[in-house]
């Protein structure tokens, strides 16, 4: 046997002695090699791997299609909001002065641009047409008058909300709220329109 061998050739006995550091290696379980390992223990620092909802925020195992707390699809998480156009604040006001909506529309806001065009165009318009018409009556003057404060104060909330747009804050009033707004205008133009007409046939 020469005096570098390292097993016995007739009993195959190991001839290295042990490295004591070597004894001394804590072994690490396979489970905890990876993060979010099922077998991790509480206190480690590898946590389970999750995505996190971009509607609430919270924390879904990375299987999950769905969020677990409030429904949003995993797919939202991938979807970027996207870059809106850069208007200076003069030119974007100036837009909404010339009509009501196209500063919004210009920085990239098209439903609420819609929203507060038609809800000027139908107010102001009637405003317009009531007042073509002849104010005579109590009634009529208060449907031109209410007619005519909605349309002016939608051509100034435009003009202020688009100056606030360009400058990165968002709209004052909502287009669902506006879009209520012109509902019950409508409604009380009719009630407003009834009341002329039946004082009108008693005369």
């Amino acid at each position: 046997m020469s005096a570098d061998a390292t097993w016995c050739g007739q009993c195959f006995a190991s001839l290295v002695e042990p490295d004591p550091d070597a004894e001394h290696v804590p072994e690490v379980a396979a489970t905890s090699a990876t993060p979010g390992a099922v077998g991790a223990s509480p206190g480690d620092d590898r946590r389970e791997a999750f995505w996190p909802c971009p509607t609430c925020e919270g924390r879904n195992p990375i299987d999950a299609d769905t969020c677990l707390t409030c429904g949003t699809p995993f797919a939202a998480l991938m979807r970027s909001e996207p870059e809106r156009p850069r208007v200076d604040a003069k030119d974007a006001v100036a837009w909404s002065l010339l009509f009501p909506g196209l500063g919004h529309r210009k920085l990239g806001r098209a439903t609420d641009g819609l929203a507060r065009g038609v809800l000027f165009v139908l107010s102001f318009g009637m405003a317009v047409m009531v007042g073509s018409a002849g104010v005579r009556s109590g009634p009529a003057f208060g449907m031109f008058l209410l007619l005519l404060v909605t349309g002016l104060a939608v051509y100034v909330l435009s003009a202020v909300e688009a100056n606030r747009l360009a400058q990165g804050g968002d709209v004052l009033v909502p287009s669902r709220t506006l879009m209520w707004v012109l509902v019950g205008v409508i409604f009380l133009t009719i009630i407003i329109l009834a009341l002329a007409v039946v004082s009108a046939t008693r005369r």
